[in-house]
């Protein structure tokens, strides 16, 4: 067999062996199985360092117990303080003997000033005062000049400067600030008793009264009113003034434009045993109120019926006047003056405020009435 057929029938073998120039090499392949490898070896060597090496902890060992010494109070120590150094600037104190004595007839050096002294101290006052004032002053001056004052401000700029003639005596005042801060002087009462209740009145009672004359504001007058029941101590237990008590008293008269109440002042009341009181309190309604009210005339068609009638002529007579011409132009001039003179008479006539009898009113205790000197208490 040649050459030729020996290789033919090589390759036609079922089994044969491939040859390294026939074999491809795979680089993926060749890059996994070489980390694959070296991950196993370095597991093994890491199983091998633990089995073999030393897994045991360190021991710690316990500090022995501290030695007890029983406590001795002779061997403590105490501390000691440094000694600080002298100041050279404190000062010496001075002995009995070292202090100069005062005779009885030898003021001390304090009192004896001079005048120069004085002068000075009081200047020194009064420009700790100006400067306090001028800090608390509203008035504030801008200057882009320091240390100029307000006086030579105000030279700089001809004497006009506002506020510069009244500086010195703005700085003097008070500012609205330091007004606010002063308070009244609080002042102090003292309590006491006002005596055995059982006779009192107190000031604030309320006493009802009936009007028993008429009032007229036309012009001053007196009037009486009639206590409609009894009035009881402060304590409510005693009747100091019995029903029927009479109660005398004045109102004024000229009412103005506008009032509509009547001012009225008690004066006296007089019990039906014969006790009398100088009360001195004033008249108001039966709900408090000062003064007395009533009806009001205001005398309307007295004050601008004649005014209205003198107008109507008025009127009148401008037409007759224009029917005519210029010849009734001094005769038209006649009822205007006269309507003026007689409107201003009439203006002078005043309001007439008048009670009738009857009103029910009330006397606002302005003291204490005490009956104290008059009656006794006895046990029925």
């Amino acid at each position: 067999m040649n050459e030729i057929d020996r290789d033919a029938a090589a390759v036609d073998r079922p089994n044969r062996i491939p040859s390294l120039t026939s074999f491809q090499w795979d680089t993926k392949k060749m890059i996994v199985a070489g980390a694959i490898g070296g991950s196993l070896l370095f597991a093994g060597l890491t199983i091998a360092a633990g089995v073999g090496g030393n897994n045991k902890l360190p021991e710690v060992k316990a500090k022995p117990p501290a030695p007890e010494v029983p406590y001795d109070p002779k061997t403590v120590i105490a501390p000691t303080l440094e000694t600080a150094a002298q100041d050279p600037n404190a000062p010496i104190p001075l002995t009995g003997e070292q202090v100069p004595a005062i005779g009885p007839g030898t003021p001390g050096t304090d009192a004896k000033q001079s005048p120069e002294a004085t002068a000075a101290q009081r200047r020194m006052a009064e420009a700790q005062a100006l400067r306090d004032s001028a800090r608390r002053s509203t008035l504030v001056a801008y200057s882009g000049t320091s240390g100029q004052s307000l006086g030579q401000q105000a030279a700089a700029f001809g004497g006009n400067l506002p506020g510069a003639s009244g500086a010195e005596s703005a700085s003097q005042q008070n500012t609205a600030l330091d007004n606010l801060k002063r308070t009244s002087a609080i002042g102090r009462t003292t309590a006491r008793m006002i005596g055995d209740r059982n006779y009192l009145v107190t000031a604030g009672s309320i006493i009802p009264c009936t009007l028993q004359t008429a009032m007229d504001s036309s012009v001053p007058g007196y009037a009486t009113c009639i206590v409609p029941r009894d009035i009881y101590s402060d304590n409510g237990r005693v009747v100091l003034m019995e029903k029927g008590t009479r109660v005398f008293g004045e109102y004024q008269g000229g009412l103005n434009r506008g009032q509509y109440r009547l001012f009225a002042m008690w004066s006296r009341a007089v019990t039906p045993r014969g006790v009398a009181i100088d009360i001195t309190s004033p008249a108001s309604d039966s709900l408090g109120r000062a003064g007395i009210g009533g009806k009001v005339d205001r005398f309307f068609w007295e004050r601008f019926g004649s005014a209205l009638l003198f107008s109507v002529l008025e009127d009148g007579a401008s037409v007759a006047s224009n029917a005519v011409g210029q010849a009734g132009s001094n005769v038209t001039r006649v009822p205007s003056d006269s309507a003026s003179t007689i409107l201003q008479d009439t203006q002078q006539i005043k309001p007439v405020l008048r009670v009738p009898q009857g009103t029910d009113l009330a006397i606002t205790v302005a003291q204490d009435f005490d009956f104290a000197q008059v009656y006794g208490l006895g046990l029925k």
